[in-house]
C-alpha cells in the first residue's frame, strides 16, 4: 500500500476538495508547493512526470490530478498512461503526495486501473450528505464571520442556490465578501449577489431530459419558474441546446476533440466533456425530433393555441 497516494471519488466535490486540503496540511505542504493538473485537458503524463521531480527548497510537495473521468466508464485513458500511473505508485516516491480527484458517482470497477488503485492506494468515497440542514449550515458559517441574516433573506438565499456543499460554500463565501462592514444581511443584498446561473440550469435540464430523469427534470424546471424565468426564454434556450448538440456532432465528425470544443465554444472542460458525451450518445434523429416539436410548440404558443407555461410543462412531461 502506497500511503502517499490518494484517490477521492464521489458526487460531493466540496468534501473531496476539503479532504485534499487536509491531506496537504497533515503533510506540512503549503499551497505554493501544490501542483494541480486537469486530466481532461492535459492527460496524466505531465502530472506524473512532475510528481517524479524532487521538490524545490521543501521536503515534500503535492500533486493533484483533478477531474479524473478516466476512472469512469465514460472516460478514456491510454495503456501507456495506465502503465505510467502504476509505475509511479509502485515507486512509492516519499517526496510527493499525489491526490487523484474523481468527482463522479461511480468508478469503472471492472477496469484494470481502478482495481489496481483500490488495492494499492488510499481510496475514499465522498457523497452528498443526505439530511444536511442547509439553513443551519448557512447561518453557522455566517455567524463564524460575525454576520446575521434576516429570516426571509435566508429562505430567499437557500431557494436560489444548488443544494450541494460545494455550491453552497461558494455562494456563502461570495455573500460574506459582499457583506463587508455589514452586520446583517437583508433581502435586497441576497437579490443582488445570488443571481442564479440560468444558463447552467438549462444545461442541467437538458441533460436530465436526455437521461430520462423526470424527477430531476421537473425539479430544475420548477426552480426556474420559482425565480420567474420566462417560459418563452426557456423554450428558446432548450432549443438552442439541442441545436448546439447537432453542431457538436458535426464538429466531432470532422475530427474535433474535447480540447477543440473548449476553444470553439469558449467553455469549461467539464461542460465540453458533457457536450462531447451527449453528442456521441444521442442520435441525430432524436435531436431533430425534439427541435421540430419545440418549433411546433413555439408556434402554438405564439398563435394563442396554448398557454406558454402549460405548453412547456406538458412538453417536458411527455418526453
Amino acid at each position: 500500500m502506497n500511503n502517499n497516494c490518494f484517490l477521492f471519488y464521489g458526487n460531493d466535490s466540496f468534501l473531496i476538495k476539503e479532504q485534499t486540503k487536509k491531506i496537504f496540511i497533515q503533510n506540512n505542504i503549503a499551497d505554493g508547493s501544490v501542483e494541480v493538473y486537469d486530466s481532461e485537458e492535459e492527460g496524466i503524463h505531465l502530472a506524473l512526470s512532475n510528481a517524479l521531480t524532487l521538490p524545490f527548497l521543501v521536503d515534500k510537495k503535492g500533486v493533484v490530478i483533478k477531474d479524473a473521468s478516466f476512472l469512469t466508464k465514460q472516460g478514456k485513458i491510454t495503456p501507456e498512461e495506465i502503465d505510467d500511473l502504476i509505475r509511479f505508485i509502485d515507486m512509492a516516491v516519499k517526496e510527493t503526495i499525489l491526490v487523484i480527484q474523481c468527482p463522479y458517482d461511480k468508478l469503472d470497477n471492472q477496469s484494470k486501473i481502478v482495481k489496481f488503485l483500490k488495492k494499492h492506494i488510499i481510496t475514499k468515497q465522498y457523497n452528498n450528505q443526505e439530511g444536511l440542514n442547509v439553513y443551519d449550515f448557512v447561518k453557522n458559517k455566517l455567524l463564524e464571520n460575525n454576520l446575521k441574516i434576516e429570516p426571509f433573506a435566508l429562505t430567499q438565499f437557500v431557494n436560489r442556490i444548488h443544494h450541494d456543499l460545494d455550491s453552497i460554500n461558494n455562494e456563502v463565501d461570495k455573500l460574506i465578501a459582499f457583506s463587508y462592514d455589514k452586520e446583517t444581511i437583508n433581502s435586497d443584498m441576497i437579490s443582488e449577489i445570488t443571481s442564479k446561473d440560468i444558463d447552467e440550469n438549462i444545461f442541467d435540464l437538458v441533460n436530465a431530459l436526455l437521461d430520462n430523469n423526470k424527477p430531476k427534470l421537473m425539479e430544475i424546471y420548477h426552480d426556474l419558474k420559482r425565480i420567474n424565468t420566462n417560459p418563452i426564454w426557456m423554450l428558446s434556450s432548450i432549443t438552442n441546446k439541442f441545436l448546439e448538440m447537432l453542431h457538436t456532432k458535426a464538429l466531432l465528425k470532422i475530427g474535433y476533440n474535447q480540447k477543440d470544443l473548449i476553444k470553439y465554444f469558449n467553455t469549461s472542460s467539464g461542460r465540453a466533456y458533457y457536450m462531447k458525451k451527449n453528442a456521441e450518445e444521442v442520435k441525430e434523429e432524436l435531436l431533430e425530433n425534439y427541435i421540430d416539436a419545440l418549433h411546433e410548440l413555439d408556434y402554438q404558443i405564439k398563435s394563442g393555441k396554448i398557454d406558454k407555461s402549460l405548453g412547456l410543462e406538458l412538453f417536458l412531461l411527455k418526453i
